[in-house]
C-alpha cells in the first residue's frame, strides 16, 4: 500500500506544472540521467566533451527553464520583463560552447557532431524543465541512434570522408596538371578545390589540392604513382 502511494506521489510530481523543491529535484534528476547517457557515448569515443560536460549542459538548461517558470509563478505582478527570455537565451549562449568544440585546421573541420550534440542536449534540458518528459526521452533515444547507428551506416556507404590538403612540388614550372589530376581522381579521391603556383625564375611549381579522402586510406600507391611522373620533388598531405 505504501509502495502504491509512493508511485501515485511520483506521478503527481511528474505531472505538476508548479515549480517546487520536489518537482525541481525530480526534473534535475531526469536531466542528469539523459545528459549522462549522451555524455557516456561521447566519452566512450574519446571526445573532449564527455559525461561531465553533457550532464552539466542538460542540468543547467533544465535549471534555466525552471527559473523561467518559477519567476512568473512567484511574482504574478512582475511586469517589467519577460521571464521566458531566460530559457530562450540558453540556446543562444550554448552556441558559444558549441563553437569551442569545433576545430578548423588546413581546410578540415572537426567537432561539428559534438557541437550539434551540445545544442541538442541544451534543448533536451529545456524540454525536461518544461515537464515534457516523453519528448525529452524520445529525443535522447533518437540522438543516441544518430550517434551510434548512422556512423556505422556512413562507413558502410563510404561516406566517412575527411578533407585534407595535398601539396605537390614540381621541378618544372609547367607540370602536366591534367595527368596529376587524373591520377588523384582515379584513386577515388574527390578534389574539392585546386590552387596552382608557378615560379618561372626557379623553374618550379606548387600544386595544392583540397581533397576529400576516406579516413583510413593508404596513400603509398598514390604517392608512388605521382612520383613516377619524374619531375616531382615533394609531396605533402596535411590533415
Amino acid at each position: 500500500m505504501n509502495f502504491s502511494n509512493s508511485i501515485d506521489d511520483l506521478l503527481t510530481l511528474l505531472q505538476s506544472l508548479t515549480v517546487t523543491p520536489y518537482t525541481a529535484m525530480l526534473k534535475l534528476l531526469v536531466s542528469f540521467v539523459l545528459g549522462a547517457i549522451i555524455g557516456f557515448e561521447r566519452q566512450f569515443r574519446r571526445h573532449d566533451a564527455g559525461m561531465r560536460t553533457f550532464t552539466l549542459i542538460c542540468m543547467g538548461s533544465t535549471a534555466a527553464m525552471l527559473l523561467s517558470i518559477w519567476i512568473p509563478q512567484s511574482y504574478p505582478n512582475f511586469l517589467n520583463g519577460d521571464p521566458g527570455r531566460i530559457a530562450a537565451q540558453v540556446l543562444t549562449g550554448i552556441g558559444f560552447l558549441g563553437a569551442g568544440a569545433i576545430i578548423q585546421s588546413h581546410g578540415s573541420v572537426h567537432g561539428l557532431t559534438t557541437a550539434a550534440c551540445i545544442w541538442v542536449m541544451a534543448v533536451i534540458g529545456l524540454t525536461v524543465g518544461a515537464g515534457m518528459y516523453i519528448t525529452a526521452i524520445i529525443t535522447t533515444i533518437f540522438t543516441l541512434i544518430v550517434l551510434v547507428s548512422l556512423e556505422s551506416l556512413e562507413k558502410r556507404m563510404w561516406l566517412d570522408g575527411v578533407n585534407k590538403i595535398l601539396s605537390i612540388t614540381c621541378n618544372t614550372a609547367t607540370p602536366d596538371l591534367r595527368t596529376i589530376r587524373s591520377i588523384i581522381e582515379n584513386r577515388n579521391i574527390f578534389i574539392v578545390s585546386l590552387s596552382y603556383e608557378q615560379n618561372y625564375d626557379k623553374n618550379i611549381a606548387v600544386i595544392t589540392f583540397k581533397v576529400n579522402v576516406k579516413a583510413k586510406s593508404s596513400y603509398t600507391e598514390l604517392f608512388n604513382q605521382i612520383r613516377s611522373l619524374g619531375y616531382i620533388s615533394q609531396i605533402k598531405l596535411l590533415a
